[in-house]
């Protein structure tokens, strides 16, 4: 009788082809605080643990230190961080606006009530957009950081989940099945450059041809290589079964697939995914992030552990 990762892989052959796990993970260090959530910028690791917001000096992966950590009213979405600045959706709070160029000592520089729940942030130049869980799409103009300007709604057909942004287009996912396409350069009234009913997740990552929605009907791998015409090109079961939140670098996705840790998905072929890498993390994996050959994984909800690919 197979095994549950063997009778995983059996069922993911169809749609994955043979499995060619060709990269290795070797452990460098891991640090033991709150974390839900995970960005890596620089020098930087910056970690969303139930309200607050915690600075990790990575400049030395081997050795991670804790800087400085603020904290929020509210439960942490979601957020991005712009340069030496942290943008958070703070549930009911709504965006709060975080500086971090003294990382021992992060200060708040400004706030805005959104109606509903605010559940992830972008960010281009000037222009904030946070996504409301009743609204939809807020836009705001941030150019003064003290007080963030409302300046309209784009409303979505389900309730607004997630948002990512790959150079000027927004790709954003609501419930049950939404996946919108956005042009935030646009100039007038912010509107849809196209959308599609196919989407099965609350989360999206994206790259400047592929976009990604983990949940649980696996991996969706959606074709965005032309923006105002997405295609779904393939959905992975992954060993985990319902992948919680991915990374995109290239043509590789870097999945936290809950109790079966990493998994590295090669998207060369998207209509044809293929995994060519794992580590089982100590515990299930909920969000990762890439830098250089770190690869930094959140595990339950208290440790973050650092990963170097090896081959």
């Amino acid at each position: 009788m197979p095994g549950k990762f063997a009778q995983a892989a059996l069922l993911c052959a169809g749609a994955a082809g043979i499995w060619a796990q060709t990269l290795k993970f070797a452990p460098v260090a891991s640090i033991s605080l709150p974390a839900d959530m995970i960005k890596v910028q620089g020098h930087s690791a910056y970690i969303a643990g139930a309200k607050a917001i915690t600075v990790i000096d990575v400049s030395h992966p081997e050795a991670p230190k804790r800087a400085g950590s603020y904290t929020f009213p509210d439960k942490i979405w979601g957020f991005r961080v712009v340069g030496s600045l942290v943008y958070v959706a703070d549930d009911l709070t709504g965006l709060e606006i975080l500086d971090v160029s003294n990382p021992n000592a992060p200060v708040l520089r400004g706030s805005f009530k959104t109606k509903g729940q605010a559940k992830a942030v972008v960010v281009l130049g000037n222009k904030a957009v946070v996504v409301d869980h009743m609204q939809g799409l807020d836009f705001f103009d941030v150019s003064d950081l003290s007080k963030p300007v409302f300046q309209s709604s784009l409303f979505l057909d389900g309730y607004a989940r997630d948002i990512a942004l790959s150079g000027s287009i927004a790709y954003a996912v609501d419930s049950p099945t939404g996946f919108y396409v956005l042009d935030l350069a646009k100039p007038g009234p912010p509107d849809f450059a196209a959308s599609l009913q196919a989407a099965n997740g609350q989360v999206v990552a994206a790259g400047p041809k592929l976009a990604c929605v983990p949940g649980r009907a696996g991996l969706q791998i959606f074709d965005v290589s032309d923006p105002a015409s997405p295609t779904l090109a393939s959905t992975l079961k992954t060993p985990g079964g319902a992948p919680v939140r991915v990374a995109l670098r290239g043509t590789r996705a870097y999945a936290a697939d809950g109790r079966e840790g990493l998994q590295v998905v090669d998207l060369s072929n998207p209509t044809k995914p293929t995994i060519i890498g794992a580590y089982k993390t100590t515990d299930p994996a909920r969000d990762v992030e890439v830098s250089d050959s770190l690869v930094f994984v959140v595990a339950g909800s208290g440790q973050l552990q650092i990963l170097r690919e090896t081959q």
